[in-house]
């Protein structure tokens, strides 16, 4: 898969503060594997518990129960994807970066604001919620006015798409 804008240049560990647990090595490789998780569209194969372990303590989200209940919280669904962009993004990066990953948090933020992804994601579930209601309509049109015409139906939206920085050729 092509790197997305938001993902270039790579995040490097001479930019972040080095904590007691943590070097800014792992910081940049934490923030990386973020930003290509969130350009890939949020891949369940990407989805490690390592990686949730740290996801889950930073940006201000809630640990859930476990990775599953942290997955299915915010991963199976558009909707529930921009809701975590949003959350995300909204994030006010408490703490010190020499006690907390506050210096990552701000620059994955400031990327991710930067490409727009928030607006490009609420555009893809308005497409991908009007697709589907246009097909509902058509099937109970169908069904119960059937001397109706059928509604134009709109294709629904690559899952991706919204991520990339090129529009799909598909």
């Amino acid at each position: 898969m092509a790197v997305a804008s938001f993902q270039n240049p790579l995040l490097r560990a001479e930019d972040f503060t080095i904590t007691k647990f943590d070097d800014g090595a792992a910081k940049a490789a934490f923030g990386n594997q973020l930003l290509a998780f969130i350009a890939e569209d949020f891949p369940r194969k990407r989805f490690t518990l390592k990686f949730y372990r740290v996801l889950c303590q930073h940006f201000g989200l809630i640990a859930h129960y476990d990775v599953h209940g942290f997955w299915a919280e915010y991963f199976t669904s558009t909707a529930d994807k921009l809701r975590f962009l949003e959350e995300l993004t909204a994030h006010p990066c408490w703490g010190s970066p020499a006690f907390t990953f506050s210096d990552l948090e701000r620059a994955v933020i400031a990327r991710l604001r930067s490409a727009g992804l928030v607006a490009r994601l609420r555009s893809t579930l308005a497409r991908e919620t009007e697709a589907g209601e246009r097909a509902l309509l058509n099937r109970l049109q169908a069904r119960y006015q059937p001397e109706k015409a059928p509604v134009a139906e709109l294709s629904r939206p690559r899952a991706a798409d919204w991520a990339s920085d090129q529009p799909s050729l598909f």
